[in-house]
């Protein structure tokens, strides 16, 4: 006599037999490993870039650090009317803000948020574009910031592995833009 799970006899030692009527597993189809991978390949692609930020988010972020730089220290000038100079060092790709006196003697900023490092590691400054200048990318570039804000277009576009970012400040409006990609500028 069979038992439930179709084995002859009962007891220990049996081996069951399946019966016809139920199928055996033996494992997975094709499909659903194909399906499983897909799930996990969308969730590793949608968490990776959250856990590892990139270069680009470095670069992002340098960006919109200078243009807030070059925000305040225009709206800093005007309500102090006070003269800074902003300096863009070149190879290294630093940049430095320094008071200037009524007398044109270069000083340091007492204020903390000027002395605050603007970009971050692996990104520099590939070249700034003044109307006066044009472009330069070697040697030191000093802009002046006066009592009216900025005197002429400036154009920084900043590097990374991650790519290019360029940030625009114009003159007397205080405007101030950031373009992702190497972006050409005239006023």
């Amino acid at each position: 006599m069979k038992d439930r799970l179709g084995a002859r006899g009962s007891g220990l030692g049996v081996t069951p037999v399946p019966s016809p009527q139920s199928p055996v597993s033996r494992g997975f189809t094709l499909i659903e490993l194909a399906v499983v991978l897909v799930i996990l390949s969308v969730t590793a692609m949608l968490v990776m870039p959250r856990l590892f930020p990139g270069d680009d988010a470095a670069l992002r972020s340098s960006a919109r650090t200078l243009a807030s730089t070059l925000r305040y220290l225009q709206d800093r000038a005007i309500a102090t009317r006070s003269n800074f100079n902003l300096k863009f060092q070149f190879p290294d790709g630093a940049i430095a803000v320094n008071t200037v006196s009524d007398s044109g003697e270069e000083g340091a900023t007492g204020d903390g948020a000027l002395r605050e490092r603007i970009l971050a590691d692996g990104v520099a400054v590939e070249d700034v574009v003044l109307t006066t200048l044009g472009r330069v990318n070697e040697g030191e570039v000093i802009v002046r910031v006066g009592m009216a804000g900025l005197q002429e277009l400036l154009t920084v576009h900043l590097k990374s592995r991650g790519g290019t970012y360029t940030v625009i400040a114009y003159p007397v409006s205080g405007k101030v833009r950031i373009e992702e990609g190497y972006r050409e500028t005239t006023l």
